[in-house]
């Protein structure tokens, strides 16, 4: 079985988005009293409505470029579901690859590479994952330098860097003197394995420069 990122290699953010606009006008005249539910893998069901669905900035301050989110009616906050390639994908799922090639670190470069260091980040780092006394990391741009944690078909953790030269936020005009690391996650689970270590390693063997930053 193949999943988002799998397939999204060579879809473009325009088709993406021109989907998911077709359903989301399709769903505006279905039948509100008998709507369509999605099944999410611990079996809740997920009422299909516009009142559960909503387009959401893939890059946070960008607001052109958005993706489909399925919210559960209780919580409205934290998105279960994307819709990609003309269908409902459950957030475990889009972190998901049958590709036996996609193991350790790999950069991020296509659109459903992108969509899952999305979902690492603001979904399950941020709403699931993050401590009582962590700070967000900032959304990443479409553009931003990251690697995302591949182990046995799953997206496991992801760090992204801003390179020298790069600009410290889109409100001013002060730039990066060195790479910076400026975020690193590791789901919970997988904790404890020498994956935070691997990426320390990865970064310093990426960025050849005398001095190099975390954030």
């Amino acid at each position: 079985m193949d999943f988002p990122v799998d397939v999204l290699g060579s879809m473009s953010q325009e088709d993406l988005q021109r989907s998911a606009e077709l359903y989301m006008s399709d769903l505006l005249y279905s039948n509100p009293d008998r709507p369509e539910h999605f099944t999410l893998p611990n079996s809740k069901q997920i009422p299909l409505s516009v009142s559960t669905s909503g387009f959401v900035p893939l890059y946070g301050a960008d607001l052109n470029q958005k993706v489909l989110a399925l919210f559960a009616p209780e919580e409205q906050s934290t998105a279960v579901a994307l819709y990609l390639v003309d269908r409902w994908w459950a957030v475990e799922d889009i972190l998901k690859t049958s590709d036996p090639s996609r193991e350790g670190l790999q950069k991020v470069s296509t659109l459903g590479e992108r969509i899952v260091l999305y979902v690492l980040n603001r979904i399950v780092y941020r709403a699931k994952e993050m401590g009582k006394n962590e700070v967000p990391f900032l959304c990443h741009t479409e553009n931003d330098y990251a690697k995302v944690l591949w182990k046995d078909g799953e997206a496991i953790g992801f760090y992204s860097v801003k390179p020298e030269g790069s600009l410290c936020n889109s409100f001013v005009t002060q730039c990066y003197q060195l790479p910076v690391m400026d975020s690193l996650f590791v789901r919970k689970a997988h904790r404890g394995n020498g994956y935070g270590l691997r990426i320390l390693e990865d970064f310093v063997d990426c960025f050849k420069e005398e001095a190099l930053g975390l954030r």
